[in-house]
């Protein structure tokens, strides 16, 4: 109930809407009043007296109601239809803007595919719940109540046996109804599983096909469709049980009344006529119609409320990193970053880092090495705030990074990452990402200083060419010069290379190496990296060994130190011959 009371705040913001097309709804109930009176008179007064002037107006009235019910209906329609898109813009917005609020943890914990049903599907599933459910289920209830009034003060006595069937409805809607929701969760639980899964194939394709598992994706798939076909039938097979017997139900009522009310016409009782009985069941089906409806759209109800669940339970999701209310924004930055003390950990009874410190001076250049699983990237990861530590704080020019907004702070950090991310678009839409309001001639600095120029001026329409989903089009190498030239573009104070050569051929990595060289110029750098070589000339090294500092120094400090760092540039370079011309070191490899 909480849910559907949510949502109709959502509904009433067009409330002058809701209330036109609630006014309508009634007029039309109102109408559907009107025609069983006109036949009753028909049978009881015009025939029997043969008053054939009186048909003529009767024609009259009855093409007069179904033409206003015809212009009603379409403003109702319009309307019902209006507003029903309107919540649908509502929800998505409000569902998407709260996703972009949300912290790194919350999509590493989701499948995007998962995500997307969310967005998309749920939502069209409530939009049903406005454009049929609820005001069908709205007209019906007004049906309800006025066809059981005029039942009553035409017969109080048929009325009353008229009504007796509605505890069957009852009865039968409280058993299936529980079965019925259980069955729409089940479905539209594995129909985000299969969403899911279908983005990650499709995303990657070239794995799957590289391993020769076209086949086997497509049997997981038809076995996924399987069982949901499987499901959504035993969730049809429900629903049809429960109109089925809503039907047969109204059928028993309107079979009893036919029979004790011709009873009592034939014996000319409680005045009733061979025209008033027509009458009488002609609002009798405009009662158990409804009724039957209200039972049957329980389907779309419940399909709808796990949706409203599933929508809700992404609106409530608190981002883990949030700001404070009274975040100030964060000046431009000199980049003096201050690491004192943090200790962080994904999981908090496991950690990661373990009492790290770091005192970085504006344009110093600073190497994250170590091994596998050290902690080097997570560490970098809290720097833009993309996770809060557990303990320690981080500070920017003395500013606490979590007493300043993170658009303020993210703003002014620059990040290139190893798998480098492009949208679909032009080069130029990818280049402007950071920074939309730059120049043509600043796009094309920055694209200079990347070395991604010359290559992006030979392709078919050059800066507007479209490089496709995640920029499939281009090379990695070629990728990761756009996103170093996007870095460039937006001038960051603090910039974030994570195994930014990574994976490159050694002529890309030259072009790249010669790149970062010139955007890291005059900016605070954290330098994550595998690849030693890379950050040789780093102003200081710091060598992480499970979560915590083991060393830090330059490299030349470093390899006299003979420990770990030097240990992982001997297993990295004991195969080159250039390290055997430096004598000071040969003794290393002894």
């Amino acid at each position: 109930m909480e849910n559907l009371r949510r949502f109709a705040r959502y509904v009433f913001a067009y409330k002058w809407r809701v209330f036109g097309a609630l006014g309508l709804i009634l007029v039309l109930q109102g109408q559907g009043a009107v025609i069983p009176w006109l036949t009753k008179t028909l049978i009881d007064d015009v025939i029997p007296n043969r008053r054939m002037e009186m048909i003529k107006w009767v024609l009259v009235a009855i093409l007069g109601l179904r033409l206003a019910s015809g212009v009603i209906s379409y403003w109702r329609t319009y309307l019902v239809s209006l507003v029903g898109q309107l919540v649908l813009f509502d929800l998505r917005n409000d569902i998407f803007r709260h996703l972009q609020k949300l912290s790194l943890s919350y999509y590493e914990k989701n499948q995007a595919g998962k995500i997307l049903a969310r967005v998309m599907w749920d939502v069209q599933n409530v939009h049903q719940l406005f454009s049929s459910a609820f005001i069908q289920l709205i007209s019906d209830t007004f049906a309800i109540i006025i066809f059981i009034v005029i039942l009553f003060s035409m017969s109080a006595k048929l009325a009353f046996y008229s009504i007796l069937v509605l505890p069957l409805y009852a009865w039968t809607f409280l058993i299936l109804r529980p079965r019925i929701r259980r069955a729409s969760q089940d479905v539209q639980e594995k129909f985000s599983y299969i969403v899911g899964s279908v983005s990650e194939r499709i995303t990657g394709a070239k794995v799957v096909k590289s391993f020769t598992r076209e086949r086997s994706e497509q049997r997981r798939f038809v076995g996924d469709i399987r069982e949901k076909t499987t499901l959504e039938l035993d969730m049809i097979k429900l629903s049809t049980t429960l109109g089925t017997t809503s039907e047969f139900i109204s059928g028993l009522g309107t079979a009893i009344i036919l029979c004790y009310g011709s009873y009592l016409a034939i014996r000319e009782e409680a005045g009733m006529t061979a025209g008033r009985l027509v009458q009488f069941t002609s609002y009798l089906a405009q009662l158990y119609g409804p009724i039957v409806r209200v039972v049957q759209v329980n389907d779309v109800i419940q399909r709808a409320s796990v949706a409203l669940e599933r929508i809700f339970e992404v609106l409530d999701t608190k981002p883990s990193v949030a700001e404070k209310p009274d975040a100030v924004p964060l000046p431009p930055v000199k980049g003096h970053v201050v690491v004192e003390n943090v200790s962080f950990g994904y999981d908090p009874d496991k950690l990661v880092l373990k009492g790290i410190s770091l005192d970085v001076q504006p344009g110093q250049m600073i190497a994250l090495v170590g091994p596998s699983g050290s902690g080097k990237s997570t560490l970098s990861n809290l720097i833009p705030r993309f996770y809060d530590p557990i303990e320690g704080r981080i500070l920017i020019d003395g500013y606490d990074l979590k007493d300043v907004t993170l658009h303020s702070l993210r703003s002014q950090i620059g990040i290139v990452l190893q798998e480098t991310l492009l949208f679909s678009g032009t080069i130029r839409d990818n280049l402007r990402y950071g920074a939309p309001e730059a120049t043509d001639e600043e796009l094309v600095a920055a694209a200079k200083a990347a070395n991604a120029h010359d290559f992006i001026i030979e392709q078919e329409n050059g800066y507007d060419t479209e490089i496709g989903e995640r920029g499939m089009k281009l090379s990695g190498g070629q990728k990761q010069r756009l996103a170093i030239a996007r870095a460039i573009l937006r001038d960051p104070r603090i910039l974030i290379l994570d195994e930014a050569t990574s994976a490159l051929d050694s002529e890309s990595e030259a072009l790249i190496q010669e790149a970062l060289e010139r955007l890291m110029r005059g900016r605070t750098t954290f330098v994550v990296a595998h690849r030693l070589s890379t950050i040789m000339r780093a102003d200081r090294i710091v060598v992480l060994d499970k979560g915590e500092i083991a060393e830090m120094g330059t490299h030349i400090e470093l390899l006299e130190n003979n420990g770990i760092y030097a240990r992982l540039y001997i297993e990295q370079f004991k195969s080159q011959a250039e390290i055997f011309r430096d004598d000071k070191f040969r003794t290393l490899f002894d």
